[in-house]
This record gives C-alpha cells, sequence and structure tokens, in this order.
C-alpha cells in the first residue's frame, strides 16, 4: 500500500494546492492520499481562518480528485495535527509520518513537498528520520529552478533513492495573497474551488 501525506496550512485551501496533490499522485501513483492541515500551538504563529474551518475547505479535495481523472482512488483529509495542537502538543512532520507508520504497518509512505521546503528541509525537525521513513515528492512552484533542487536533491540524499520529483505545470499562487485578494473585495474566483468560496462567505473569513 502506498500513501501519500500532503500537508499545509491550507488558509485558504487553493487550485494550486490541487495541483500539487495530482502533480504527486501522478508520480507514485498511491492508493490513498491524505491531505493534513496544521495544527498550530497556541503559542505559535495563529492561522486567520479557525481549524475546524480549514479542515471544512479542505474537504473540498476530495470531490474535486474525484470528478477528475488524476489516478487518485482515494483521499481523506485528516485533523490529527489540529488534534495534537489543542492538546498543546507540538507539530512536526516526523511525528505525522510516524502515526501514518504506526496506523498502516507496511505501508510505503510518501510526504509530498513544495520547491522551496526542500530548499530548507535539511532545517527541519529530525529531517533524516523522515527521510528514512518516507520518500519526498518534490512538486516545483516555480518554473527554471529544477538545477538548484537536485543539487539540493543530491545534496541530502547521495544514494538518490529517496527524493522524487513531480513534473508538474507551475500555478504561482499563495494563501496569503489570495488573503489579501479577498480582504480587498476580490472574489479570487480562479484560484479558489467553489465549496471553499462558500466557506469563506458564509463565515465571512478574511475580513477586517
Amino acid at each position: 500500500m502506498r500513501i501519500l501525506l500532503y500537508g499545509g496550512t491550507f488558509d485558504p485551501p487553493h487550485n494550486g494546492h490541487l495541483n500539487n496533490i495530482r502533480a504527486a499522485a501522478a508520480r507514485i501513483c498511491p492508493d490513498l492520499v491524505v491531505v493534513m492541515p496544521a495544527g498550530l500551538s497556541p503559542f505559535k504563529q495563529k492561522t486567520a481562518a479557525p481549524a475546524a474551518l480549514r479542515l471544512e475547505m479542505c474537504r473540498c479535495f476530495g470531490a474535486l480528485v474525484q470528478q477528475s481523472s488524476g489516478g487518485i482512488p482515494r483521499l481523506e483529509v485528516s485533523g490529527w495535527e489540529m488534534e495534537q495542537a489543542q492538546q498543546g502538543k507540538r507539530n512536526y512532520s516526523v511525528l505525522t509520518l510516524e502515526m501514518l507508520r504506526n496506523t498502516y504497518p507496511g505501508a510505503e509512505l510518501y510526504l509530498a513537498v513544495g520547491s522551496d521546503m526542500l530548499l530548507s528541509f535539511d532545517g527541519w525537525h529530525r529531517w533524516q528520520d523522515i527521510l528514512r521513513i518516507a520518500h519526498l515528492v518534490v512538486v516545483s512552484r516555480n518554473i527554471g529552478d529544477d538545477p538548484m533542487l537536485h543539487a539540493k536533491a543530491s545534496e541530502l540524499d547521495p544514494a538518490g533513492d529517496r527524493i522524487l520529483f513531480a513534473p508538474v505545470e507551475a500555478l504561482p499562487m499563495a494563501s496569503s495573497q489570495l488573503r489579501a485578494r479577498l480582504q480587498a473585495g476580490d472574489s479570487c474566483e480562479a484560484e479558489l474551488p467553489e465549496t471553499v468560496r462558500q466557506v469563506i462567505r458564509r463565515e465571512r473569513l478574511y475580513r477586517d
């Protein structure tokens, strides 16, 4: 069984996230994709949208991948990291991967990351353990950054068997920019799935 983990703050989730999920899934053909919204400790930076609403908005991914021919047989949205944060525990990707390894014994684990994350990956908590537990699947957010990415991958993984690259058409968009546009009254129709925009309108998110 192959499991692909895709995490993030998702504040809000947007089509760039969905694009990355599809690209990473096309690269490894997982049996299960787990979308994991980050849970932030009260002592850390806060999100603009509450955890429960970020979780609700992320559920749009399940419906959207089922409507496409992206080769994703099953997608689940997990609130595990949010539950950890509510208990005052710190959130690290290695702990999430260890949880998945215990939940699905014998499964092959893959962690999808953006190119910016790969470049700073050796600053992650227990990054060597992450590479022992899971393969990285790198999806590029920036056109033309491949030489830098491959050099970093060789540095992190000299054997060349733990870091994979997923070809993807770059969709440069960031949640922080979308929040600013939403605050200014832009609907961001091209960047946000309709189900996400429905939650934003209903809850009046990202407004002063």
